[in-house]
């Protein structure tokens, strides 16, 4: 079973390394253009920055369609966090990728101002990015049609396309985060039914804005970085809980 998914794979693999070793040939050449790229990959304003500013700028038009693209926008806050969690979900209990930074028998370059062991143990399939910034680029296409087009260019090209280049994935993990991306913003808004979420949101909107925008704040800023902190501070205490576990255990041996 695993020698013929190795072979069904195979072309998929090869089609992957040849994409990347393509990209990585540019790397190194000058500093300028690699830190470039590695600080517009790394920057937080250009990726989730400027998603949410947008939501928020549509969340305070005033027409008369305020109320129903309040509700898409709630929708797709909840669609973009569902988009995330399973990206995550998936790189766990996915068979465990290594990235092309990691991978020795690649033999890359490594970009300048790049850690070599930046996210090291991270899974890279699917790519979270490519789920998340697809499903908020379906999310502005259906507010905006015009700007969910470049969305969907800005989340390819600014996006994407550096995290191949810097190491971090390959193309498969971009195009099919990117695929799973769109389809879950589109599920959730086939499923999240207003009467379900929208409306409810609203209505504590309209009664207790004060803690309603302090928490939305909070939701809109954790997407704007992937939850990286959370993740970081949850991998963080589960390692602590092990050490713990291990420490305690040791001592129980030892009296």
């Amino acid at each position: 079973m695993q020698t013929d998914l190795a072979m069904l794979l195979a072309p998929v693999i090869a089609w992957d390394h040849t994409i990347t070793l393509w990209l990585n040939r540019f790397a190194g050449d000058h500093a300028a253009v690699d830190r470039f790229i590695y600080n517009l990959a790394d920057s937080a304003m250009l990726k989730g920055g400027l998603f949410m500013a947008f939501l928020w700028w549509q969340w305070f038009q005033r027409d008369a369609a305020t109320s129903q693209r309040r509700q898409t926008i709630l929708t797709a806050l909840a669609g973009a966090i569902l988009a995330i969690g399973v990206a995550r979900v998936l790189q766990i209990m996915l068979p465990f990728r290594e990235r092309p930074l990691h991978t020795d028998s690649l033999t890359m370059i490594t970009p300048v101002g790049v850690n070599p062991d930046t996210l090291d143990g991270w899974s890279s399939f699917p790519s979270d990015h490519a789920v998340l910034f697809f499903a908020l680029a379906m999310a502005v296409w259906r507010l905006h049609r015009p700007l969910g087009v470049l969305a969907f260019l800005w989340s390819a090209m600014a996006i994407c396309l550096p995290r191949v280049y810097l190491g971090y994935h390959y193309a498969t993990d971009i195009l099919v985060g990117a695929a799973i991306g769109a389809v879950i913003m589109q599920l959730a808004f086939m499923l999240l039914r207003p009467a379900l979420l929208a409306q409810p949101l609203l209505r504590w909107e309209a009664r207790h804005a004060t803690s309603f925008y302090c928490l939305a704040f909070l939701a809109t800023l954790e997407l704007a970085v992937l939850f990286q902190d959370v993740r970081q501070l949850a991998s963080d205490s589960l390692g602590l809980v092990h050490h713990l576990t291990v420490t305690t255990a040791v001592a129980t041996e030892t009296e």
